[in-house]
């Protein structure tokens, strides 16, 4: 299911309805808050409803739609639409997610709102990873797992290991099931707590209450209770001698 969205809109009244009827058949998911053409009313509105995306007129009777930019630019996405192209430049400095220029084409604008939807994305999910830190640091043990459609919410105490997959990680519960998740492992080793998890490969995080044992023929693995073996890297001995306290 796609996430909800909040919009805005900053647009005279002529051009407002097209718009409108272009998200609502396009984009059921994100909820349009409302419209003005006045650019003071835009700066209240906007920071009191917080929208995810705002549809922005650059040009408006009232003012210059950078006057709501400068000042909200760090809080919202703005998706600007123009009859003119000299403020191109200034919106890449403001980081505006696209400038599109009158009239609109379909295409441009489906393309606009889809980046914006992205950017929302990532952010939610930065924003989950950092709880989930936080959390971390407080000594809660739910650990957030974004994925493509949806973020996860699962307990330390049930992930076995955690496997790199290129920029993913693979997580195996002790349930059997697999999860994987759109960060790398590298981000999610700072969130586990480093007197349970070890990392014995590049490629691996294992969770040792997990572990049944270590087995030293032909190399070391270590032989897990759910039946899987996991490499132990060379380089990595001295740390887990020191980690298991064997001198």
């Amino acid at each position: 299911m796609e996430p909800q969205l909040k919009a805005f809109i900053v647009e005279n009244e002529v051009s407002y309805g097209g718009l409108v009827f272009v998200l609502q058949k396009y984009f059921p998911e994100i909820d349009l808050l409302g419209y003005t053409e006045d650019v003071e009313k835009a700066s209240d509105l906007i920071q009191a409803l917080k929208p995810d995306i705002v549809f922005l007129e650059i040009e408006l009777e009232s003012g210059c739609g950078f006057q709501i930019i400068k000042s909200l630019w760090r809080q919202c996405n703005f998706v600007i639409i123009s009859n003119v192209d000299k403020y191109a430049l200034q919106a890449i400095t403001y980081d505006v997610t696209a400038y599109l220029m009158k009239p609109l084409k379909l295409d441009d604008l489906l393309l606009a709102v889809n980046k914006a939807k992205h950017k929302v994305k990532l952010s939610q999910e930065k924003q989950l990873l950092e709880e989930g830190k936080e959390s971390y640091e407080e000594g809660a043990n739910i650990l957030a797992l974004p994925s493509i459609d949806r973020i996860e919410l699962i307990e330390k105490k049930h992930i076995v290991y955690l496997k790199a997959e290129g920029r993913y990680t693979r997580f195996l519960l002790s349930c059997g099931l697999s999860k994987l998740a759109t960060r790398n492992l590298g981000e999610f080793e700072k969130l586990l707590d480093p007197k349970t998890f070890f990392r014995t490969h590049h490629s691996y995080i294992v969770n040792f209450t997990q572990v049944q044992n270590i087995n030293k023929t032909g190399g070391n693995y270590l032989e897990l209770k759910v039946g899987e073996s996991i490499p132990v890297a060379k380089r990595k001995l001295k740390s887990l001698n020191r980690f298991l306290k064997i001198k």
